[in-house]
């Protein structure tokens, strides 16, 4: 699949401020499943210094320096990507007691993936629910996550909150709604309870076919990806009731969600801010 994307985000100041650094995740992310023909960006007013560079995770980021002060700052972003579908079930588990909970790597993968294993925040209400999914799928892994995958999707409420940080797994848990950041953190936990290895990722869904544009298409979009032996990373939307096969456009993946924010940036001033976004994909 190729795929236009055209993301604007216009900020507005009530009187002028002067911008701190600004840092975008708004590069797509490339993978063996995603090539990126074009990129772009637009920026207004022009920044002094663009910096291009790696993130501790891999991920492709731009670091934004003004100099002037000024009421406004507008981002445009173009992208074409080419991705590739593929079936997200053709693997083998290895070792083979990878099929079944709770998840146990091996030394090595333990020292790399720990990152990605943290609990922190994690309650009881969180790990008991991971239990009783668990339990009811007699504790099978792969049925485990298409487990969560449905819970989510069935019982709670979305939202489109385009701003702030996620909800704690619990308050999802508990309230029973939340946006797809919410989901995706609430995932998260319920597979680290039972010790899979996961991490955040931002990005856009492109629908399942060029005549399928739910809502989530015209908004940042967020979901999950685990980490399985013999699978690899392999990714989990749990809005769309989906495991990733390549309707699915990542700009950023990481262990901690508040670090891949898409624009993160502060200014100085006293003046009140407002934001206006837009994002439009075209499947081609």
């Amino acid at each position: 699949m190729i795929a236009k994307i055209l993301h604007r985000l216009q900020y507005q100041y009530s009187e002028p401020v002067t911008l701190d650094p600004h840092i975008l995740y708004l590069h797509p992310r490339k993978s063996s499943l995603l090539s990126v023909k074009s990129f772009g960006l637009s920026i207004d007013p022009v920044p002094v210094q663009i910096s291009k560079n790696l993130d501790p995770e891999g991920n492709i980021q731009n670091i934004l320096f003004f100099k002037d002060p000024t009421n406004y700052l507008t981002i445009h972003m173009q992208a074409q990507v080419e991705t590739t579908e593929f079936n997200p079930f053709d693997f083998v588990y290895f070792p083979f007691e990878s099929k079944r909970l709770p998840m146990r790597y091996s030394e090595a993968y333990v020292k790399t993936l720990s990152p990605y294993l943290g609990i922190e925040g994690i309650g009881n209400v969180v790990e008991h629910t991971a239990r009783q999914l668990a339990s009811q799928v007699q504790y099978e892994t792969s049925a485990f996550l298409m487990q969560i995958n449905e819970f989510i999707f069935k019982n709670f409420a979305y939202e489109i909150r385009e701003e702030g940080a996620p909800n704690t797994p619990e308050t999802t848990l508990v309230s029973r709604k939340g946006s797809c950041r919410d989901y995706a953190v609430l995932f998260s936990a319920l597979c680290r309870a039972m010790g899979i290895a996961t991490r955040f990722v931002s990005g856009y869904y492109t629908g399942a076919s060029p005549v399928d544009v739910p809502n989530q298409t015209h908004h940042l979009h967020a979901w999950v990806e685990v980490f399985l032996p013999g699978g690899g990373w392999r990714g989990y939307d749990p809005t769309q009731h989906e495991v990733v096969s390549g309707n699915h456009i990542p700009l950023a993946a990481s262990c901690l969600p508040e670090e891949i924010t898409p624009v993160y940036g502060s200014y100085r001033g006293t003046a009140l801010s407002s934001l206006t976004t837009e994002v439009f994909i075209e499947r081609i």
